[in-house]
């Protein structure tokens, strides 16, 4: 028997005969969690928001005057937007730390809108920009091109958010080409720059360092690494370089059945009844699509389409032009079997 073991025998034997104080668990002690006060231009998120995260509340910058150039890029507050609260705080505290923030979910959840409303709150210059596999690096870093007869350097969408400070959103990213990904990769490095490599001049010309207040997101539906089920076409797995540099990875799903129908009642119209008949109808899509029953969603996006059909056409008949004739013969019949079910 072991030294160890002998010792603790001996501790448990002369406890029992009350010989020796019984022994103690060792308390470790509690990682004190630091609140820091607002400084000069910031706010508490809380009071920005409306509302305390879970996991606390804590300052947030919000922009103050802006050039006339970057204030228009600053996107207006949608007051309808039903926000996801812990992801927004997740993406906000991201945003403050000067992450490069990854945002997975279904289509329809409200990634994009998500971005744009955390811009609106913080006064924050916002630029979406859409990928696409033949996108190209001229649209996004900068081209050459002709004015006024002579040859001049015009900067990109990636180029101005960098020199403006804004929040860039790259949207279905997994689309990005590889040429493309490279090229951003030292944007995504920690104090990292822009070299526009096909920009004239010397090495510091080329040289774009970021604004202090540019961040990156990046925004798709799934996390880089292909999709197997087949939804999604021309998602491609991305470099394992690229997906690693993310420091903030979010994941936004669907909204809850109150809240779908508080959207639609408040963007369309419709009567609450309907609407929770409609989202209902939507949640089982959603679980035949999940187990690849059904090949098409029905997202937040055709739910509010549906809806304002109506104003036109009847229930059913907006439900097949909004969505059902989409789908293929088989996938109709089972939807509309689940159509049934939810409205007689």
């Amino acid at each position: 028997m072991s030294t160890h073991m002998n010792d603790k025998v001996a501790q448990a034997i002369a406890e029992h005969l009350g010989k020796a104080p019984a022994t103690k668990p060792e308390v470790k002690p509690a990682i004190a969690k630091v609140v820091l006060a607002p400084e000069d231009g910031q706010l508490m998120y809380s009071s920005v928001f409306g509302y305390t995260p879970s996991f606390g509340d804590f300052p947030v910058d919000v922009l103050g005057s802006l050039p006339d150039n970057v204030a228009r890029l600053v996107p207006q507050v949608d007051e309808d937007y039903v926000v996801q609260r812990e992801v927004a705080a997740l993406l906000v505290a991201g945003i403050q730390d000067g992450d490069k923030s990854l945002i997975t979910g279904p289509t329809g959840s409200g990634k994009s809108s998500l971005v744009k409303y955390v811009c609106a709150k913080l006064k924050r210059p916002f630029i979406r920009i859409n990928m696409s596999g033949d996108v190209e690096s001229a649209s996004l870093f900068g081209t050459l091109t002709v004015s006024g007869g002579a040859t001049v350097w015009e900067d990109g969408a990636v180029t101005e958010a960098a020199k403006y400070g804004a929040v860039c959103l790259v949207d279905e990213w997994e689309l990005m080409p590889a040429e493309i990904a490279m090229g951003m990769q030292n944007l995504l490095e920690d104090n990292g720059y822009l070299y526009l490599k096909e920009k004239p001049g010397t090495s510091d010309d080329r040289t774009v360092i970021p604004h202090k207040d540019f961040r990156l997101v990046f925004a798709g539906n799934t996390v880089g690494q292909g999709d197997t089920s087949g939804a999604f076409s021309g998602v491609g797995v991305q470099n394992t370089a690229t997906i690693d540099r993310f420091t903030n990875t979010l994941h936004l799903d669907y909204l809850t059945a109150s809240h779908e129908i508080n959207i639609i009642t408040s963007k369309t119209g419709i009567d609450t009844k309907t609407a929770g008949q409609m989202v209902r109808l939507a949640g089982l899509v959603r679980n035949a699509y999940d187990s690849g029953k059904v090949g098409l969603t029905i997202s937040p996006r055709t739910l509010i389409n549906w809806a304002r059909k109506m104003r036109r056409y009847s229930v059913q008949d907006s439900f097949k032009v909004a969505y059902a004739a989409k789908l293929n013969p088989d996938d109709t019949r089972s939807v509309m079997e689940l159509y049934t079910k939810c409205f007689g």
